[in-house]
């Protein structure tokens, strides 16, 4: 049988571990416990807790370092013969060296990538914003061509984050990291795209999700922006919800990502976040959430509202609460309350204007 256990009785039970080093287990977790070395999800996991831990400016001793030493040594044969995950690999092998582990491959690395022309296989701005900075962490230049103009842009409407559109958000909240250099340069964003982030944050409130509002604040911090109380509250509260399965989790269907982005903002604010509460061996991290969010009832509501939908806020919740558990109409009267611009968020979120009325005549394909 699995062992569950609390984070806060698991730290008062600590294994002695203590400082920077207490984090040895749970980088032993991501690099040996949940998926295979060469793994693409392998990659992915372990980009994200490594540059998590280097946005917290973080430095680990050699030792906790070491499990990483497979992958280190092999990091030639790997982009090799995977390219194609350069950015991943490059990602990687940069942050154990930003943590403290010895050597300075990534400069090579980088410009291997450059003289092969791998940064021109992007497609998307946003993997383009990803390849510049980590190659101009490494001193390689990139052609820009409009790529901060059009960023910016893309988060300048706020209509765009005011409905559930996760590749939408987090793709916003990403280019924010990475213009910012997570939060190591000043990033003065328009008045709109500051709009946008209140727009997600709203969203990301009244569907509970603490991993997207998570992000949310650290691109608000990182923006030199408050962060609504409401918000922190909620993530706080999460904070001491988490629980660890002392089991494995090779398909990683679990909260990782939510524990780490969730510690990495209760660092960056200056709480208390990665404590010693990591066993060693194979980890699950579970977080309970409802079955249905109050976001989707509220969508339910909205939906079946039809041609009466409104833009307004008093009016909706009055129309909708019939429709709607006590805990999905608690959840908005606090947004209403705290989240910043909680008004013109749910204008939009209603999606009352000018609505599709669809071709006035059926036209037939082929005809």
């Amino acid at each position: 049988m699995s062992n569950v256990v609390r984070f806060a009785h698991h730290a008062a039970q600590s294994r002695g571990a203590s400082g920077q080093g207490g984090l040895a287990p749970l980088l032993a977790c991501f690099a040996h416990h949940r998926r295979h070395l060469g793994d693409a999800f392998w990659l992915k996991e372990n980009a994200e807790v490594l540059n998590i831990l280097v946005a917290t400016g973080r430095r680990l001793p050699e030792l906790a370092l070491a499990v990483y030493q497979p992958f280190y040594e092999g990091i030639e044969a790997q982009i090799g013969f995977y390219p194609q995950y350069y950015r991943m690999l490059l990602s990687v092998t940069q942050s154990l060296e930003a943590l403290g582990y010895p050597g300075r491959k990534s400069e090579g690395l980088a410009a291997w990538i450059v003289a092969q022309g791998w940064p021109e296989i992007e497609v998307n701005d946003l993997q383009r914003a990803e390849t510049r900075y980590l190659l101009g962490r490494a001193g390689q230049a990139v052609a820009d061509d409009g790529l901060d103009d059009r960023l910016i842009r893309f988060m300048s409407r706020p209509a765009t984050f005011a409905v559930p559109n996760p590749r939408a958000a987090y793709d916003m909240l990403h280019a924010i990291f990475y213009l910012s250099h997570y939060g190591r340069r000043p990033l003065d964003l328009p008045a709109a795209a500051l709009t946008s982030l209140q727009m997600c944050g709203a969203l990301a409130h009244l569907d509970q999700d603490g991993d997207l509002l998570a992000e949310v604040c650290l691109a608000l911090r990182y923006c030199g922006q408050p962060l609504p109380p409401l918000w922190l509250d909620l993530l706080r509260r999460e904070a001491r919800s988490f629980k660890i399965d002392v089991a494995s989790c090779s398909d990683s269907a679990d909260a990782y990502h939510n524990f780490l982005v969730n510690q990495w903002l209760l660092e960056t604010i200056g709480d208390t976040a990665f404590g010693d509460i990591f066993y060693a061996g194979p980890m699950r991290f579970i977080l309970s959430r409802p079955l249905i969010s109050p976001l989707r009832e509220w969508s339910q509501a909205l939906l079946a509202m039809g041609s009466d939908r409104r833009a307004d806020w008093a009016a909706m919740r009055s129309a909708c609460a019939p429709r709607l558990s006590a805990a999905a109409v608690a959840v908005a009267d606090a947004g209403a309350e705290g989240s910043p611009g909680f008004e013109a968020f749910f204008a939009h979120f209603a999606r009352s204007a000018q609505p599709f009325a669809g071709p006035t005549k059926l036209v037939r394909i082929g005809a």
